[in-house]
């Protein structure tokens, strides 16, 4: 219960993945089955139709699908965990070949067995958070001391997962910064 409670709490990098595939038939196929451990899209799908025509497509909810045409790109991820996740693509019909590139978080594995490993980076949040909720089930005093430690690690790994190296290169070339140079407003 732990891990799945740090899991749901951020999309950590440690749970990013990336899935790549090709179509394999001349259908056109427009439904792609999703890893068995997708859980959540970190950006946007890129698909190469053709081998040369690339578009990355948005997401939308399948409830909104009403308001596209039927040659509106966008994608929809239908299913669920107990069935398994598929990707509708819509507004372009793929060849055979056809690389869809798909990033994504991935869910947890279950820790019911000894060789599965936990995926949180700090497992002392998971030592004290599952103390912490047998504690809570015991009716033990000592409870909230204990989940406000769990509590000050997340927030640790929060802040953490928010910084990064400092060879990180976060300079983004905007179209503002293009166009307008060291401009701002109210300075110059």
């Amino acid at each position: 219960m732990a891990q799945q409670e740090w899991a749901e709490a951020y999309h950590w990098r440690s749970l990013y993945r990336e899935n790549n595939s090709r179509t394999s038939t001349s259908t056109g196929n427009v439904s792609i089955a999703l890893p068995s451990d997708f859980r959540a899209l970190a950006g946007f799908p890129k698909i190469t139709f053709d081998g040369t025509t690339t578009e990355f497509f948005p997401e939308i909810q399948p409830e909104e699908k009403q308001q596209y045409d039927n040659i509106d790109k966008y994608i929809m991820i239908l299913g669920d965990q107990n069935a398994g996740f598929t990707m509708f693509i819509n507004g372009e019909t793929l060849a055979s070949g056809a690389s869809i590139h798909i990033p994504y978080y991935r869910s947890v594995a279950s820790l019911v067995s000894p060789a599965n490993i936990a995926m949180c980076p700090n497992p002392e949040y998971l030592v004290q958070r599952t103390l912490a909720y047998i504690w809570q089930a015991q009716s033990d005093p000592r409870f909230p001391t204990v989940k406000a430690d769990a509590d000050k690690i997340l927030q640790r790994m929060l802040e953490y997962e928010q910084q990064y190296s400092t060879a990180y290169d976060n300079r983004i070339i905007t179209t503002e910064r293009k166009d307008f140079g060291s401009f701002r407003w109210g300075q110059d």
